[in-house]
């Protein structure tokens, strides 16, 4: 059996604690030891994600078409929105949509993948061309974050039918099967991935760890598997008090690696047939520094891209790479019935397996009802904060963590103020992907990043991030006054908000 406590620890705490190795104690082996816990009931935040959200329908080829969701509702009250014509699609998405979502910004990402294949390709790399450069100087390189909507606050539509919202997102699909240097990003098909984490500088609603004060912390019966965080009750504890419970599901780790791929194609077998409802947050990089989302210089078009077959993550590089990668579980599908007992333990391929269930699963339990498996350890948050970004050109701000004997990922999102899209509407204040975007000429004073790139340079001890509020958005020779070079503004990064993630290495 994996060596599994369930009781008091050595500083008087109830506690569930799961180990990697069965070496080690888990009731003296201290919390600060975060890589030797593949779960650990005592750390006070959770990753967790509220819904992935499968985008990939379009209403209509010819006139406009208006939907609303649920049905019945109306530019007021809609959950979802679709507004279609033309082979092209906008979906809007108030927070209500997602209910089980508690922040008004949330941590979230899009995964996109191109229109003729059916490939991520987020980590390809397009030129922007226009015919307002004298003899194409000017343009800029950038990677597929920079094509996805923003999470908005205070918005209002270009039209009537797409209302106004506090809080909520948009994104565009197209049918559109144009993939050449112009069209790189056209999608079909997008994933949604929205966490149960504040994505700004709204402070985490977890209820921070109690001294032990004799309360009971653990409750496993047939009807119940709450796990509270110390000093709660599990009779009472709400969702911010509880560990682990079938409301309080933690992201679960199906696949963790940095690998080596060649130029082409390639794959790596995870070894359990993958379902539908994953995510692969992946940091390509070459050499030996490890850059997230993407290595500031784009000149050399070097990208890659990715899918899922059978039990094999695919990846397609233009050039040798490495990929450091987690593949993400979101348990969003129904849960069974039946009398599955909630503490389950068996051999599988010769290794023992914790199973820790909601009751009344079935068997087999679905992935719903799974609420701890030793088999895909959950993600722990190794360090995470918010920072205002300064004004300046790769400027870098240097947050300091422990992950000695974890594989750490980076994640984060960008601040931004009012903004505004073409035929979709405008707010007053947003956060979006990271994106890395790097002029073609370099502007005066050796300014290569827009004002809107940043990067993260990752490491097991630190996360540097390097910024450019302030730069322009594109620098160009005007092909209506030749020799009259130009800048356009960008929407400037004004904070940053970040995760350290690991899991045991």
């Amino acid at each position: 059996m994996v060596r599994t406590m369930i009781g008091v620890d050595s500083t008087g705490a109830g506690c569930v604690k799961i180990m990697k190795n069965d070496g080690d104690n888990p009731r003296t082996t201290p919390d600060s030891q975060r890589s030797k816990f593949l779960y650990n009931s005592k750390y006070a935040l959770n990753a967790s994600i509220a819904h992935i959200e499968v985008i990939n329908q379009i209403a209509s080829s010819g006139g406009v078409v208006y939907l609303y969701y649920p049905s019945g509702s109306n530019s007021g009250n809609y959950q979802k929105c679709q507004g279609s014509g033309g082979g092209e699609s906008t979906w809007l998405f108030r927070n209500t949509a997602f209910p089980k979502m508690k922040y008004n910004m949330p941590l979230f990402d899009v995964k996109a993948t191109r229109t003729n294949t059916g490939r991520f390709n987020q980590m390809r790399i397009q030129r922007r061309y226009s015919g307002k450069y004298y003899h194409d100087q000017g343009g800029y390189f950038f990677m597929g974050n920079w094509y996805q909507g923003p999470w908005m606050k205070d918005f209002s539509g270009v039209v009537s039918q797409y209302g106004s919202m506090a809080y909520g997102t948009f994104q565009e699909i197209t049918n559109s099967t144009n993939d050449d240097a112009y069209n790189r990003f056209l999608s079909r098909d997008k994933r949604l991935i929205v966490w149960n984490l504040p994505g700004n500088e709204e402070a985490s609603k977890e209820a921070q760890p109690l001294a032990p004060n004799g309360t009971k912390s653990v409750i496993i019966r047939s009807d119940a598997m709450i796990i509270a965080k110390p000093g709660y009750n599990a009779e009472t504890a709400n969702e911010w008090q509880v560990a682990f419970d079938s409301r309080r599901v933690p992201v679960k780790v199906l696949g963790a690696d940095d690998i080596a791929i060649p130029a082409g194609e390639s794959f790596y077998e995870t070894g359990i047939t993958l379902p539908g409802n994953i995510a692969l947050d992946v940091h390509f990089y070459t050499g030996s520094t490890i850059y997230y989302p993407f290595n500031p210089d784009l000149s050399d078009g070097v990208g890659a891209e990715y899918w899922f077959s059978g039990s094999r993550i695919y990846f397609n590089a233009s050039g040798a790479m490495r990929a450091r990668f987690m593949l993400y579980l979101d348990a969003g599908n129904s849960p069974t019935n039946g009398s599955n007992r909630v503490l389950k333990t068996f051999t599988e391929g010769g290794a023992d397996v914790v199973q820790f269930l909601r009751p009344g699963a079935a068997e087999p339990p679905s992935w719903a009802d799974i609420i701890i498996d030793t088999r895909w350890p959950c993600v722990q948050i190794i360090k995470e904060g918010y920072f205002s970004v300064p004004v300046g050109n790769q400027q870098e701000t240097v947050v300091t963590f422990d992950a000695t004997g974890m594989f750490p990922m980076v994640k984060y999102m960008t601040k931004h103020g009012a903004g505004s899209e073409d035929f979709v509407g405008s707010w007053q204040e947003s956060i979006k992907l990271p994106t890395v975007r790097q002029l073609v000429y370099t502007a005066p004073g050796g300014i290569y990043e827009c004002g809107d790139s940043t990067h993260c340079r990752l490491t097991q001890t630190s996360a540097t991030f390097v910024t450019n509020r302030g730069n322009p958005g594109d620098y160009y020779n005007d092909a209506d006054n030749p020799g009259t070079w130009r800048t356009e503004g960008a929407d400037n990064v004004l904070g940053i908000r970040y995760y350290i993630l690991g899991i045991p290495a």
